[in-house]
């Protein structure tokens, strides 16, 4: 079993803070607010998945990358996944 290259607890906190964003935009059209206001709360929740996945690969780098660092197979893995993300975010 792999070693968890993440703390989780801030991680949650992150996810509950854009749950809540994002009930706050179904709640804003509930009550017939501004289209700008609620664009402008869907960009901070946009933005803040931004920060959720910069967090995520900052400590998938630091840790599981540079721990497959000691097994060449393991590190070839790892790097095989990094370009397949990037990959995936360009699309």
């Amino acid at each position: 079993m792999e070693r968890d290259c993440h703390q989780s607890k801030p991680l949650i906190g992150r996810v509950n803070r854009i749950v809540g964003q994002v009930q706050g935009v179904a709640r804003m059209i509930e009550e017939n607010r501004e289209c700008p206001e609620i664009l402008h709360t869907i960009s901070a929740v946009h933005a803040a998945l931004r920060g959720l996945e910069a967090k995520l690969l900052e400590d998938h780098v630091k840790h599981c990358v540079t721990d497959a660092a000691a097994n060449p197979q393991q590190l070839d893995r790892r790097l095989e996944e990094l370009v397949a993300l990037y990959k995936r975010r360009l699309a």
